[in-house]
């Protein structure tokens, strides 16, 4: 048996999780920083909750909501700013992986004031983030349990990444996704399909992920299976598919991405996908790929759902909607030079490139 696992964060689960997480937040300070978008925050009962026990333990906020989807480096700047005014001790997101993402940033920024963007994405930063404490609204990002943040700038996706951005303390209650939308469900599950299943495919995946990626992949592939927009998604249903998220977030911590996530980011930039459907749109060139360099591993996978590969394509497909996107020959090739030389093919078994990545998005956007 091999591995080499490492994922520091707090982790408390349920449906009392906050309440129980009291002493820990007052060790980290007697102020913070909540950074929120407009709505899950609210939505979900995740901020009157944390506020209520900021109160009894005395601990002052500041709420800064203005994180908005595929969040703007710009915003947490102006959050950071606020932190630092504030005197912030520490840092707390609650949402999606959006304000999640952006709870990292601020932690960063705020500790380091006056740092410009270059050295920001170059961690050039003389002090250490202030803590962070992130409480998931949605069931698929994985950023409770990952040390990596996801921002827009000027319209293209950066990331920074390292253990410095560990939470301190992830707060896992399942009842906090239950005001998802129908499309938000779908498209957080397919971001947490895809997690798990591009973590299990790479040629680093040891026992400890293997196993966690084939408790999340059954999870949710359950789950998206019965997705339709007339359904009711009850309390155990969103605490399936929180659960499963949570397993592919550790996958997605151990092991990152292949080729689907960073190709899916030029459908959320350019076109408007959300980003766990621009993602899936790309997991079925994956596994047919998959199949071809690792046929034993596939048909793992395939009994650990109980399936074929036809049928986890086209349910992919179905609810990626791939069909509605087209690309002129232009457009495709202007990606070259950003598809060149991406990490994430050496994640993938047999490897890729950008030709192959060029001629996927033809035969799949050129219409």
């Amino acid at each position: 048996m091999n591995f080499d696992f490492y994922m520091p964060v707090r982790v408390v689960s349920g449906r009392t999780a906050l309440a129980d997480s009291a002493a820990q937040l007052k060790k980290l300070g007697d102020s913070c920083m909540v950074v929120t978008g407009k709505r899950s925050a609210k939505a979900s009962g995740a901020l009157d909750d944390l506020t209520e026990v900021l109160r009894r333990e005395k601990i002052s906020c500041t709420v800064y909501d203005g994180i908005t989807e595929n969040p703007l480096l710009s915003s947490c700047e102006e959050a950071a700013a606020l932190a630092a005014e504030k005197k912030a001790a520490f840092v707390v997101g609650i949402g999606g992986g959006s304000p999640l993402d952006a709870a990292k940033a601020i932690a960063a920024l705020a500790a380091n004031p006056g740092l410009d963007r270059e050295g920001f994405f170059k961690k050039a930063w003389k002090n250490p983030p202030l803590p962070i404490v992130l409480i998931g609204t949605t069931s698929g990002t994985g950023s409770e349990v990952s040390p990596t943040s996801v921002l827009t700038v000027d319209g293209v996706k950066k990331s920074v990444s390292g253990p410095e951005l560990y939470a301190s303390l992830a707060i896992a209650n399942p009842a906090y996704t239950g005001t998802m939308s129908y499309n938000t469900t779908v498209s957080t599950g397919l971001d947490a399909f895809c997690h798990a299943v591009e973590g299990y495919f790479s040629p680093a995946c040891d026992d400890i992920t293997g196993y966690l990626a084939e408790k999340a992949m059954p999870m949710v592939y359950r789950g998206l299976k019965m997705m339709r927009p007339e359904m009711e998604m009850t309390p155990a249903f969103r605490e399936q598919m929180y659960y499963g998220s949570l397993w592919a977030g550790l996958v997605l911590n151990a092991h990152g991405t292949s080729f689907p996530h960073p190709y899916g980011y030029v459908l959320t930039e350019n076109h408007g996908i959300p980003h766990g459907k621009a993602c899936a749109v790309f997991l079925p060139a994956l596994l047919l790929h998959c199949a071809q360099y690792a046929p034993e591993k596939m048909e793992r996978f395939l009994r650990v759902l109980d399936t074929d590969l036809p049928a986890v394509n086209q349910l992919l497909d179905s609810l990626s909607g791939v069909e509605r996107i087209s690309m002129t020959k232009e457009e495709i090739q202007s990606y070259r030079k950003r598809f060149t030389g991406l990490k994430h093919y050496a994640n993938t078994p047999g490897a890729y490139s950008e030709e192959q990545g060029l001629r996927l998005f033809e035969t799949l956007f050129l219409k």
